[in-house]
């Protein structure tokens, strides 16, 4: 809608535009739950004392004084509130909170309010073991952890936003994500679960649309990887992962891969960086994918990553890079693997439902 009328929109002004939907619909739920007799008061995020940043589009959380919520329900009456925005500390401006907003709402409202959960209701019927979109035969997970969740929601899981993820484990909120299609049955909970020695896949998460940069022949320099990567992180590329060439070599290639959103700024900023040390070319790699087993400790276990090795071996599937962390084993392939790929780590790991 304001691209209707203007090719570069304010972000003060595109926040007025996006929180109208949620004012619209807050009032119309307090409006239909008087009509049955349930007494509610809708509220906008600065009513409730949602204070941010000064960011249009992005802001994020800073402080929740809340006291008129309080007041709600200490009166009896049911608060309903506007996810996905707050209001400035300093400027007083609205604000919004970017993708998946609602989540980080109701997360730190749980907080602020020291409720005992949170339950954020989706239209799947919890955390699974991978997209069931995608994968009808997924089992959906009882329990996962802070850390389990922060990275499937940083790394490929649409179901929470990774700020709410990452909000609830530093803050140790409880969750558990439900069905609004069926939510009378149970979901996924999420807590402070430890699994004390045991290592195994808990899910299979997936990335598309990631793009691998080869900087080729870079000419011997103590400094040049140190030089390369600084770069891209100055500008705010999030570098998903990095390899390079023997650097003792006389030359050697450093490889990138970061996601589609950040490609055109590292083209250029690698670009520059070639001319000035005199590397051979530049190689761009479109449709890369990433894969990852995540799990305790996932990423850390031999036998894990041997099967995980040989499964994609088995089915010529071509390994572009990978990378390890305590809870996640990450492969980077070709797009068109990716399907077959995940088919066959989740019936290799026993994370789809079983044909009877």
């Amino acid at each position: 809608l304001a691209r209707s009328v203007t090719t570069k929109p304010k972000g003060r002004e595109l926040d007025m535009l996006l929180t109208a939907g949620e004012r619209i619909t807050m009032s119309l739920l307090a409006m239909a739950l008087a009509e049955r007799g349930v007494k509610a008061r809708s509220f906008t995020g600065s009513q409730v004392g949602i204070h941010t940043d000064e960011s249009h589009n992005e802001a994020r959380i800073l402080f929740v004084k809340g006291h008129r919520l309080r007041e709600t329900i200490d009166a009896g009456e049911i608060p309903i509130v506007a996810g996905f925005q707050g209001v400035s500390a300093e400027g007083k401006e609205v604000t919004t909170l970017g993708r998946g907003g609602s989540d980080t709402t109701a997360v730190a409202l749980t907080k602020f309010l020291g409720a005992d959960s949170c339950e954020l209701y989706k239209t799947v019927k919890g955390l699974c073991t991978a997209d069931p979109h995608l994968f009808p035969k997924a089992t959906c997970l009882e329990r996962i952890s802070y850390e389990e969740l922060v990275e499937l929601s940083d790394y490929g899981a649409r179901v929470l936003h990774p700020r709410a993820a990452a909000l609830a484990m530093r803050y140790k909120v409880p969750l558990e994500v439900r069905s609004s299609l069926a939510p009378e049955k149970r979901g996924t909970k999420v807590g402070d679960f430890k699994e004390l020695e045991d290592r195994f896949v808990r899910a299979v998460t997936q990335q598309k649309g990631l793009v691998r940069f080869t900087v080729k022949d870079v000419p011997k320099n103590p400094t040049v990887m140190t030089q390369a990567v600084a770069r891209l992180a100055d500008a705010g590329v999030h570098i998903l992962s990095y390899s390079h060439g023997h650097p003792q070599a006389e030359a050697f290639d450093l490889a990138f891969i970061v996601s589609k959103e950040d490609a055109a700024l590292t083209e250029k900023i690698l670009n520059a960086f070639r001319k000035e040390t005199g590397a051979a070319r530049l190689s761009v790699m479109k449709q890369i994918s990433e894969v990852s087993l995540v799990g305790p400790g996932a990423g850390q276990d031999a036998h894990i990553t041997r099967r995980a090795f040989e499964v994609l071996r088995a089915e010529n599937v071509h390994i572009e890079a990978f990378a390890t962390s305590q809870l996640k084993l990450t492969f980077f392939l070709r797009a068109r693997s990716l399907k077959r790929a995940i088919a066959r780590l989740l019936e290799e790991f026993n994370l789809m439902v079983r044909s009877k």
